[in-house]
This record gives C-alpha cells, structure tokens and sequence, in this order.
C-alpha cells in the first residue's frame, strides 16, 4: 500500500510539476497579451464559472471517491462500478442545468452582478463546458478510488496544452480587439480543452472498468450514502465559492469607494489575484497530489478504525508538508522582487509576494488537512469552517476595502487563512490525538531555511538575473537540506548490508 501510494503521489507530482510550470508560463503569456485589466475581468469571469462547476460536479467527484473505496474494501467491485456509474448520469443532469442558466443568464450576471458587460460573452462560450466538466471531475474521482494516479495526471496534462494551444492559436485574432474579446479567447480555449479531456477520461474509464461485472445497488441504499457524502461538501463548496464570488465582484467596487477607478482597480485585482498568488501556488505542486491521495487512504483506514495508521499518516504529512513550505515561504519573502521581475518584469508583482508569503505554510497545510478530514467522514466540520470563513471574508471585504484599499485584501487573505486553517488543524488533532512537534516541525526548520537565504542573497552568480536567481534559490535549497541533516531533523537512509558482504568484510 505503501509503494503504491508513493507511486502514485510521485506521477501525480510530476505531471503536476509539467503542468503547473506550462500553466504558469501561460500566466506570464496572458499577462503580456492581455494586461493586469484583462487579468482581472478573467478572474472575475473565472469566479462566477467556478460556482456553477462547484455546484454541479464537486461533492458528486468525493462521492465517487469515496463510494468506489469503501465498496471495494468490502469485496463489492460490481456495486462500486455501478455507483460510480449513477454518479456520473447525476452530474451529466445537474450540470446540463447549470450550463443553461449561465448561458441565459450570462447577460444579468455580468451587467447586474459584475457590473462589467464584457464578461456576458466569455460567460457564454464556458456553459457548455459545465456537463464535460462535470464528468471528468467525477472520472478523477473513480480514478482516486482506483488509485491510478497516472490516469488522472494525464488527463490534466492533456487539459492543460489543449487550452494553451488554442489561445494562443486564436489570440492573434483578438488582441486587436478589445478587453472582451481577449477574454473570450481564454475561453474558448477553456472550452476546447474541457471537452476533449473529457472524451479522454471517458476512454480510460470505460478500459478500466471493462471487466468489472455489474451488481445491483439498492436505490435507498445508493441515494442515502450519496447524499450523505455530498451533500455537506457540496453544501460547504457552493458556499465557499458563492461568497468568494461574492468578494471577488465587491474587490473592485471597494477599491472604486477607496479612489481608484475601475481600470485602475481591475489591474491591482488582477496583479494580486492572477499574478502573484499563482507565484505563492506554484511549489504546491509536490503537496497537493497528496491531499487528494489521502482521501481513500485515510478513508479505508477509517472504514476498519485503525486509528494507529490514521495517526501515523497524519503525522508524516504534516511534519514533510512543513520541511516542505517553511524554506519556499523563506525564499519567497527574500527573493521576491527577484521573481516579479524575472516572471513578470514587475516589482509591484513582487511586492505583494513578499507580503504575503507567510501565508504559504497555512494555504498548503489546510488543503491536507481537509483532505485528511474528507476521508475520516468529516465532512461537516469542513462545511462548517469554510461557511465560517468565507462569510468572514465577504463581511471584511465589504468593510475594510473602501477604507483600506489594497491593504484591506491583504488583511482579508491572513485572517482568512489563518482562522480556516487553525480551526480545520484543531479539529483534525482532536480526532486524532497527534502532537505538534513545534521545535523539529517549525522551529528548526525556518532557522535552517533562513540562514543560507540571508547569506546568499547578497551573492551574485551570473550577468543573466534569471540564471543568479535560480542558482541561489538552488543553493539555499542545498545549504537548508544539510542543516536539516545536522540538527536531526532528518535522517539518511538507512544501509542494510547483507551478510554475504559481512563476511567479505
């Protein structure tokens, strides 16, 4: 279980290493094609799509997760494949009605909620998107429960290059145009790569489950646990998503109220929310395959109240989970001007990495945490917290934009994440009964991640600014590794000799 677990967090890592680094090459693509505005008006587009996808296809991809799991466990292979088949009848239904309110209520949501009329046309081309949206998230699901990491990851690469080819075989059309258009470019990319991953996923699923005999599921017993995975995330997901959108269409209205006007506060929305954060999420590659992983994992573990294993996994991701992100949150904040102006040839860019950098171990850590929570059954707890702290998010938004301006965000983001993952992390240890080891967890490692950043930065290693920064990141990277090793908070390998070598000896 072990091997296979590695194996399969390591595909994902990678594929997710590819994909990530194409996507953030995108990014920088996007910002010279359409500017921070048009980054901003994307992002607000992006919002409201996400909601109505998190509506019609996120708890129904956990459902799938975990039913397939248990139902395994327990020697039912038929049955699994047959939920997981309901399942993914139900979202292709939900999400065909998702798709038909956004496509008809594109106008009303841009003039009348975004207040910004050139997103009615990009709303429109991503509604046919939801229904093929929808069944790949479920396909991910299965495919989690099945543990056949390489199957997902592929079907994200594909997503991923399928979206950047078409944008930028289109966008010479329609960058002489104007904001709109640009935007919708994205989008029809967007559009293009949902529905071919799609008939990808489709292909996989149908290999995989070829030989899988069908059983039949009690409806009562199908539709009674469904609604009790799904429900609650579905619930805290809409939620979340609906007040995020909420914040994201009064983020420019506060900053107007604080002086700015409408372009110039789109561009700082878009700085900050389409340029910096995806800096702040790029290393959160190698973590979040695992927050997936873990889900049957842990609920495997949970189904047979093996509480050593839940303990014993719970405490090994969040002591690498935070070897992993104290040196990235270090690097980040020194080296931040450096990585504005090498990605994005903008220090304000860089300015707000640095700021908000410290938030980077709690974003990371509260994505395993919740995965961990979502296979121990806790789903109404997850539901409880994100309601808590997206509500807190509107509610300050709403209150310290107008007065605070592009402070009042940056408030907004650490009291968000800060409440959300102290709640979420206290609830998991009293379930649990982990101990933080605060000085080899925390402590140990951000002096050993500080000292070679502080010594290096000053050094100079090549003309190339690009070249410099990647050789000193690389060696803080090295140097933190190494004090890591002396002070013992982490050891080599182990060496089994044999005892044919013994007796050579």
């Amino acid at each position: 279980m072990k091997n296979r677990f590695l194996s399969n967090a390591a595909a994902l890592a990678a594929t997710g290493f590819i994909t990530r680094l194409i996507g953030m090459m995108f990014r920088i693509y996007l910002s010279t094609c359409i500017g921070a505005q048009g980054i901003g008006l994307y992002q607000l587009i992006t919002t409201i799509f996400l909601f109505f996808a998190t509506v019609t296809a996120t708890g129904l991809s956990l459902t799938v997760t975990r039913m397939v799991t248990d139902l395994t466990a327990l020697g039912k292979p038929g049955q699994a494949k047959r939920a997981a088949s309901l399942c993914i009848l139900f979202s292709v239904l939900t999400s065909t009605v998702g798709g038909a309110v956004l496509f008809f209520g594109a106008d009303f949501i841009a003039e009348s909620l975004l207040e910004d009329s050139r997103a009615a046309l990009s709303l429109k081309i991503l509604s046919p998107a939801l229904p093929f949206m929808a069944v790949s998230s479920c396909m991910r699901g299965f495919f989690c429960a099945r543990r056949s990491a390489i199957k997902t990851s592929s079907e994200q690469l594909i997503e991923q290059l399928i979206e950047i080819g078409v944008f930028a075989a289109i966008i010479s059309y329609f960058s002489p145009l104007e904001t709109e258009y640009a935007c919708s470019a994205v989008c029809v990319g967007t559009l293009a790569a949902e529905v071919i991953s799609c008939f990808y996923s489709v292909v996989l699923y149908l290999w995989d489950v070829r030989k899988i005999q069908s059983e039949q599921v009690e409806n009562k017993w199908f539709l009674k646990k469904s609604m009790e995975i799904s429900l609650p995330v579905t619930a805290s997901s809409c939620l979340r998503t609906g007040l995020s959108a909420v914040e994201n269409i009064l983020i420019p209205i506060g900053l107007k109220k604080n002086g700015s006007d409408y372009e110039t506060a789109l561009s700082n929305y878009g700085t900050i929310s389409g340029m910096a954060m995806p800096i702040l999420m790029f290393p959160s590659v190698l973590i979040m395959p695992f927050a997936s992983l873990i889900v049957p994992e842990m609920s495997q573990a949970h189904a047979k109240n093996d509480m050593r294993t839940i303990k014993r996994m719970t405490s090994k991701l969040f002591r690498a989970v935070l070897l992993y992100t104290l040196p990235i949150t270090v690097i980040l904040m020194i080296f931040s001007s450096e990585l504005g102006l090498v990605l994005y040839g903008d220090v304000s860019v860089g300015l707000y990495v640095g700021i908000l950098a410290p938030i980077v171990p709690f974003v990371y850590l509260d994505s395993i945490t919740d995965g961990i929570l979502k296979g121990l059954n806790e789903q109404l707890s997850y539901f409880i917290y994100n309601v808590i702290d997206s509500a807190l998010r509107v509610l300050l938004t709403y209150l310290l934009l107008p007065v605070w301006g592009i402070k009042g965000i940056i408030i907004v983001i650490f009291v968000s994440e800060l409440l959300n993952t102290v709640m979420s992390i206290a609830r998991l240890l009293k379930i649990t009964k982990l101990r933080l080891m605060v000085c080899d967890w925390i402590i140990k490692p951000l002096i050993c991640a500080a000292i070679p950043c502080v010594i290096i930065k000053p050094l100079c290693f090549s003309a190339s600014p690009t070249v410099s920064l990647c050789v000193q990141i690389a060696l803080c990277l090295v140097f933190y590794l190494l004090l890591l090793f002396v002070c013992g908070c982490i050891n080599l390998p182990n060496i089994k000799i044999s005892a044919k070598h013994n007796n050579l000896a």
